[in-house]
């Protein structure tokens, strides 16, 4: 008999609940590194908070998010990557994820920019977060849909 987590997951038959929002990359460097990714790779700057040190950038279809950090020091790879999908019932997927074993606090409200998140780690280790617009419109501002396939 095999161990169920050595088979390969199935399929999904019907369309997911959860769209990757972007990928965020946490840097030390933040000016020059935004600089970077704008003036070398042609990426569009689609939010750009300097307060924050955070970026949104467009890629294509994808969008990635640059990240300042105060620390001295790099952070470990582990902690320099962030995966961030979009849900259209973030306290559903909460639930979802608390049934499945998988520790996730509360959700954290940020009202200034207008979403609620979810914070919790792969078996790897890796940051993940599931967040969701208080007006769904806005994912339209960024370039994106809602889950459910509206914008």
């Amino acid at each position: 008999m095999s161990d169920p987590a050595d088979s390969a997951p199935a399929a999904a038959a019907v369309p997911s609940r959860i769209e990757l929002f972007m990928t965020v990359i946490r840097v030390v460097r933040w000016q020059t590194t935004l600089r970077w990714y704008v003036d070398s790779l042609g990426l569009a700057p689609l939010l750009v908070d300097t307060t924050h040190e955070f970026a949104l950038l467009g890629a294509g279809g994808g969008r990635v998010g640059l990240q300042g950090v105060k620390e001295p020091q790099a952070p470990t790879s582990r902690a320099r990557v962030r995966l961030v999908f979009q849900v259209a019932d973030l306290d559903g997927e909460r639930r979802r994820l608390i049934e499945h074993g998988i520790d996730v606090g509360e959700p954290v409200v940020n009202p200034a920019e207008g979403y609620r998140e979810i914070r919790f780690q792969d078996p790897e280790g890796y940051s993940l977060r599931f967040f969701a617009w208080d007006d769904p419109a806005r994912a339209g501002a960024f370039g994106g849909t809602s889950p459910s396939g509206s914008v």
